[in-house]
């Protein structure tokens, strides 16, 4: 409907007043100091209430963590040392049997047999030997400990093993310790003098 004095229809929802002008919106409330203080300060305890429960969460969430990789851990040596003990009772047995007036290839028997045990039970977690005498030296598998010369080998390859090496699946476990053959030193040559005397004379 248009409004008699000006003949403009008004927007709808907007009131006209009496003149005919539109009225005046209301202002909102203003939100007084102490409101907004004690809102703010609302808001502040509310977001350290939430980071509080925020790193309580994560320091459960570590000890959770480090209790499962500490169980894992228990459940993976309590596995190795089981399997390890039967063969520590066929080493007791050999030793038994080496005091009961056994013979030295019983007793060498027994030593081999305990190795195959011990190696056997090793692969089981994946723990390998590797070999390393005549292979190329190799600073990421093996630990020089000396040089020496060495008609076996050609110079730069392992020449002895004093401690072998372990890999677990596709890591090092322990380097072989080693000793690498060097170049042999070659022999003086020892020249005759040559005199200008004639030997026949």
């Amino acid at each position: 409907m248009s409004d008699p004095d000006t003949g403009k229809t008004p927007p709808d929802g907007v009131p006209m007043n009496g003149s005919g002008e539109h009225a005046a919106e209301p202002a909102p409330p203003v939100e007084s100091l102490e409101a907004k203080v004690a809102r703010l300060e609302k808001e502040k305890a509310d977001a350290i209430d939430m980071a509080k429960r925020i790193a309580a969460d994560f320091e459960n969430y570590k000890r959770r963590t480090r209790k499962e990789q500490d169980d894992a851990a228990n459940r993976g040596r309590e596995a190795l040392l089981k399997d390890l003990l039967p063969v520590l009772d066929n080493l007791d047995r050999a030793l038994v049997a080496v005091s009961a007036g056994g013979t030295v290839q019983a007793l060498g028997d027994g030593v081999r047999l305990v190795d195959k045990q011990i190696h056997a039970v090793l692969e089981k977690f994946d723990v390998k030997r590797f070999e390393a005498l005549g292979q190329p030296f190799d600073p990421a598998r093996h630990e020089a400990i000396q040089q020496v010369e060495s008609e076996a080998v050609a110079p730069g390859a392992v020449a002895t093993v004093f401690a072998r090496g372990y890999t677990i699946g596709d890591r090092l476990l322990r380097a072989a310790m080693v000793a690498v053959a060097k170049p042999r030193a070659s022999a003086p040559v020892i020249e005759a003098e040559v005199t200008d005397e004639d030997p026949q004379a």
